[in-house]
């Protein structure tokens, strides 16, 4: 299944710390480009992208996700990815290497492939992440694309997917578990204390 990829610019706000990773935006926008040397921007070209996720995972089942930029000269990217989910597609402006990143607050993410990479002219660029979906309900999953010239890594643009966790048979004992098991240590912890409380007054009485 194959629909438009929809892009979010990002509010602008600044970062937390110096620290933390640039924050993906759309090149495009006028106040990012203004702050873009020209010469930056002249250096970029236009390509196909897509992405496929699942349309729905298993809770801490892993599933994979992919991200795909074709700098051949053909109109798509799709035929790149395994056509197993839900594919979508679009255009983005980047560099001849770029570094593609996923990210998503209730995902445990492990990358596959390589994060930086020099575009082809030959075949496919592929990113691969194994990815396991940490609570049910319906979560984000973002792609950002990153140009990295010399030193510098320039954010470009942010694409958001839902994927849509559930939990079923085997996997809802595992998410009760997981759950119940902050309550268990805490429930733990105070019956020892109690124990040693009871011992000692015991151990009074008798004298």
């Amino acid at each position: 299944m194959a629909r438009s990829m929809r892009a979010e610019p990002p509010a602008g706000e600044e970062m937390a710390a110096a620290t933390a990773p640039p924050e993906a935006v759309d090149i495009d926008d006028p106040n990012v480009t203004a702050a873009v040397s020209e010469s930056f921007i002249d250096k970029l070209k236009t390509v196909p992208v897509a992405h496929e996720t699942p349309r729905s995972a298993e809770y801490k089942r892993a599933f994979d996700v992919t991200f795909a930029i074709d700098a051949t000269g053909d109109i798509t990217a799709a035929d790149a990815l395994p056509g197993r989910g839900v594919v979508e597609e679009g255009t983005a402006r980047v560099s001849d290497r770029v570094e593609v990143r996923l990210s998503g607050a209730a995902f445990s993410i492990t990358p596959t492939s390589p994060p930086v990479q020099s575009l082809s002219p030959l075949t496919e660029n592929t990113w691969r992440w194994s990815v396991s979906a940490l609570s049910a309900g319906d979560h984000d999953l973002t792609f950002e694309i990153f140009a990295v010239d010399a030193d510098e890594i320039v954010p470009l643009r942010t694409y958001r997917d839902t994927v849509t966790v559930k939990v079923s048979g085997l996997n809802r004992a595992i998410a009760f578990a997981d759950q119940a098991n902050p309550l268990f240590v805490l429930l733990g912890g105070l019956g020892s204390i109690l124990a040693g409380v009871l011992g000692v007054a015991r151990f009074v009485l008798k004298k």
